[in-house]
């Protein structure tokens, strides 16, 4: 008992030897200890919120154009994302989709998407109808390039001749599609067969277009170097993008100006009348890969 009560007699005489000032002090120090903590989980909180929702920057656009393992998205102020590692055929052009962006890799220009990543790009609203364009629109140019061997759908051909020359260049629609609807592998592969039956119209036809000229008030002469220059059109865009499909573009126009005569004195010409791209369009010819 009497241990008890020196004990708290020191207690006592402790507080009491204190001075108000030391007081203030040691109150001061556990406020600052406490502000300093209160910072700290503050800041902590919130780089924990930042890392949690770092890939929840939202990219919501339309389907303009795809690839084998791409899909190239075009926003509201008309900028253009490419995200790879994505199926194509989950993706109809038309098609309004909305991705998170997990990390930008390389950032784009005028001429160039920028390439994004994302792991959930979702469907707001399917194009449905699009599913199909590349293969319908293909087969439909087959079809017609086909009928000039045989007697009896000649005439059609020439009736499709018109169809495709619209679709190409007068915003024309081919079984409810537009140009706008395809990729851009499949309009090289259009512009192609469009080639073809162009020429064939000129062996079997000839004077057919100057005569359509009058009828329709839209100009079919002078078709040929339109489908070449949207060749090389097409191709100069797509090898900003996709290497792969950029070369096989430059192959297949190997066989192309060979098929169709084209030398390079028509592409100058072409250059000449207000197209640009002089350079990628000698490469196109010339067949130079990188």
């Amino acid at each position: 008992m009497n241990k008890i009560k020196r004990i708290i007699k020191n207690i006592v005489d402790f507080f009491k030897g204190i001075r108000i000032s030391t007081i203030y002090k040691l109150v001061g120090v556990f406020l600052l200890i406490a502000i300093l903590f209160w910072i700290y989980t503050t800041w902590k909180k919130n780089n924990e919120f930042q890392e949690k929702n770092k890939n929840n920057v939202i990219l919501t656009g339309t389907v303009t154009n795809k690839g084998e393992d791409y899909i190239i998205v075009e926003d509201s102020s008309n900028n253009e994302y490419i995200i790879p590692n994505t199926k194509e055929e989950n993706y109809p052009i038309g098609s309004d989709v909305s991705a998170n962006i997990n990390s930008v890799i390389e950032k784009g220009t005028e001429e160039k998407p920028t390439t994004i990543t994302s792991d959930n790009v979702s469907i707001t609203n399917e194009k449905v109808e699009n599913r199909n364009a590349d293969t319908e629109l293909i087969t439909y140019m087959n079809e017609t390039e086909s009928y000039f061997n045989d007697a009896n759908l000649k005439e059609e051909a020439k009736i499709r001749f018109i169809s495709i020359v619209d679709f190409l260049f007068y915003n024309g629609t081919i079984k409810g599609y537009t140009l706008n609807d395809l990729s851009s592998k499949a309009k090289l592969q259009v512009l192609k067969i469009a080639l073809s039956i162009d020429s064939k119209i000129e062996e079997y036809y000839p004077g057919y277009k100057e005569t359509i000229n009058s009828t329709t008030g839209k100009i079919y002469t002078g078709v040929k170097n339109k489908i070449i220059e949207s060749y090389l059109s097409t191709t100069t865009k797509i090898c900003n993008y996709d290497k792969t499909l950029c070369e096989n573009a430059k192959k297949d126009f190997q066989d192309i100006k060979t098929a169709f005569s084209i030398t390079w004195n028509v592409i100058k010409d072409l250059i000449s009348s207000g197209a640009d791209h002089l350079k990628e369009w000698y490469e196109i010819y010339s067949g130079k890969t990188n």
